[in-house]
């Protein structure tokens, strides 16, 4: 058993074991790990970093200071010298704004949205005040009460 097991499978130069019936068949010939690595992403860094990274690096007296900071901080030159040029265009300090969706309205919008709100609860009751009345005039015709009379019975 151990023979048609080595008759199927051979190794490469790379001692990567090979399939080969697979590689008739037109499938991968390597049975190497599966797993990928996942892509390394670029670093991001907020502004506040970068300007306070730049203000400590500006207050080194030394280039050997400097080094070491750099060091301690994972940074390269070149990143340094770009993030210069920016803070030196004013774009660091542009970078400080929220991200993001804008506000479609500001406190105006809200304030006016909720005033019409208000005016809306409002007119309803005024209408169901205005309906009560017409009722109570209608009561009063039926049982024919005047207005004036009541206030001579109040007298």
């Amino acid at each position: 058993m151990s023979d048609s097991l080595q008759n199927d499978q051979e190794t490469t130069t790379n001692n990567i074991p090979v399939d080969v019936n697979s590689a008739a068949k037109g499938e991968p010939t390597h049975t190497g790990n599966p797993e990928v690595n996942p892509k390394r992403r670029n670093r991001r860094y907020p502004a506040e970093y970068k300007l306070a990274t730049l203000s400590e690096l500006d207050h080194c007296s030394s280039s050997s200071e400097r080094g070491a900071i750099l060091r301690r901080e994972g940074l390269y030159a070149s990143i340094i010298s770009e993030w210069r040029k920016s803070r030196d265009a004013g774009a660091l300090s542009a970078l400080n704004k929220l991200r993001g969706r804008k506000n479609k309205y500001d406190a105006k919008d809200t304030k006016i949205s909720a005033l019409e709100k208000e005016l809306a609860a409002l007119k309803g009751k005024l209408s169901q005040a205005e309906a009560i009345i017409d009722v109570q005039k209608k009561v009063s015709e039926i049982f024919g009460i005047s207005a004036q009379s009541s206030k001579k019975i109040e007298d």
